[in-house]
């Protein structure tokens, strides 16, 4: 196992433990810049880049003078890390004082010590892109065996910020069944009080709800509370029925 291999099995291992720690997208970004910043080489400085829906913003910084460059690059639409998002290719800036592009991000670079850069993306999920961003004080400061060590870091990100977004949607799809069984078990209530009412059917007791929610502009659910609360004196009871799969794992692995 060469020393590149064992530098990247390392910082797999890190990274292992970083990702068990790690509360939020936050705490992981901040975690792994700090943590790509020892270990990519010496006197490196790292960020991270997010960009949602094309609007870039600052994850983590390793330190205030690299934070302060990308900020730059985000005011002036212009920089390494940006265009690098934009290619979906490795962008690597061996000597900042001889770099002709970026001429805003160029000075801030320079006039924060910097003489080196790269900026390595990733595509997390469509309109969301990621950018692990190195900075360091000397040019050439990263061998092709570093860059494929912060490869690693920018990966696990990148996967991290995926399982996030994951849970972040799970939850927003349990809160719309939830509200979604709330509703229906209002409804039903109604059409109980309805057919008992009117003596008719499930069927001709929905008409007769829908109906008096167009007629008076107000949502099913509403009118159907309405006629609940008219017979019963209090608002129907919103009886929460709806189980995440999570809770009912845990409750077969308990029984």
């Amino acid at each position: 196992m060469n020393d590149g291999t064992k530098a990247q099995v390392a910082a797999l291992l890190q990274l292992q433990s970083i990702l068990l720690d790690a509360d939020s997208v936050e705490d992981l970004a901040g975690a792994v810049a700090r943590a790509a910043a020892v270990h990519v080489g010496p006197a490196t400085s790292a960020t991270f880049t997010l960009r949602r829906d094309g609007r870039p913003t600052l994850m983590s910084a390793s330190d205030p003078a690299a934070a302060a460059c990308d900020e730059v690059e985000y005011a002036t639409g212009d920089g390494p890390c940006l265009e690098a998002i934009d290619t979906g290719r490795l962008i690597h800036v061996a000597d900042v004082a001889r770099e002709t592009r970026w001429p805003r991000w160029r000075s801030a670079a320079t006039d924060h010590g910097f003489a080196s850069a790269a900026a390595l993306p990733r595509a997390v999920r469509p309109g969301v892109e990621i950018a692990l961003n190195l900075y360091a004080p000397e040019p050439r400061a990263w061998t092709e065996a570093a860059l494929s060590v912060a490869d690693v870091y920018a990966d696990q990100v990148a996967c991290g910020l995926t399982f996030f977004l994951r849970t972040a949607d799970q939850a927003e799809l349990n809160a719309d069944l939830r509200a979604a069984l709330v509703s229906r078990a209002v409804i039903d209530q109604a059409i109980g009080v309805i057919m008992a009412e009117n003596r008719c059917t499930s069927a001709e007791a929905m008409s007769i709800l829908r109906s008096a929610s167009r007629h008076r502009k107000t949502k099913l659910r509403d009118m159907a509370g309405a006629v609940v609360e008219g017979v019963a004196g209090s608002p129907p009871c919103h009886a929460d029925t709806f189980v995440e799969r999570a809770r009912v794992a845990d409750r077969v692995h308990r029984a």
